[in-house]
């Protein structure tokens, strides 16, 4: 009687190429391969949302986490209950509407993670920004000033996720804000003048001259 190789199973369940067909059948053959197939990077849309309905609590919470679960399916499973309303919020997939309602929900870590999500649209970041928990909003402040704070120093950061960062900060530090201003997207150069009250008065008037000179209006 030969033994089943599960190793070699479940590097089937990862692997790119592997067609629907199998990957159900796989899922069929007990739960670790089940959440194997749940996880995968490369399992479609229909076979996570077959998934979803699976007896295995793990199978369903990576259903939940998979960025190619369908809208719909991530919207149903937030519904169920608070563990799989979390995965959901993490997901960078879920529909804007859905992290919109969880922004909302009573529990703080479900919308600490929504917070953290770069799907989460910026007028519910703007509501968290203001969560009485702190662990919500005082790490939604910091992540934004930190980002600032880096820009130009070690990687690139996208002009969206500098727009963000300016909306959302109490302060733009001096260093950033004149790094900001020199910055070559004039989207950034709009919104860093829109958010000229937050940036260091140290440099203010120099900036707002600056940004004026180069065309930026509000």
């Amino acid at each position: 009687m030969s033994t089943v190789d599960w190793k070699s199973l479940k590097r089937e369940s990862r692997k790119q190429g592997t067609s629907a067909k199998r990957l159900l059948e796989l899922a069929a053959m007990g739960p670790e391969l089940s959440r194997e197939v749940a996880k995968g990077q490369h399992t479609p849309p229909h076979v996570l949302q077959a998934l979803a309905a699976h007896p295995d609590p793990l199978t369903v919470a990576a259903v939940a986490s998979n960025p190619n679960t369908p809208p719909q399916i991530l919207e149903g499973l937030s519904l169920k209950n608070m563990a799989l309303a979390k995965n959901v919020s993490h997901n960078k997939s879920t529909p804007e509407l859905t992290l919109e309602r969880l922004a909302k929900s009573q529990s703080s870590s479900i919308r600490e993670a929504v917070s953290y999500n770069p799907s989460t649209p910026l007028h519910v970041l703007l509501i968290l920004r203001d969560d009485p928990n702190s662990a919500v909003s005082d790490h939604l402040l910091l992540r934004s000033m930190a980002l600032l704070g880096n820009y130009g120093k070690t990687t690139d950061v996208p002009a969206e996720k500098l727009l963000r960062a300016m909306a959302l900060t109490d302060l733009i530090p001096a260093e950033a804000a004149c790094r900001l201003s020199e910055c070559s997207d004039p989207d950034v150069q709009l919104s860093l003048l829109e958010n000229i009250d937050k940036v260091a008065l140290s440099v203010r008037g120099k900036i707002r001259a600056h940004l004026m000179q180069e065309g930026a209006h509000p």
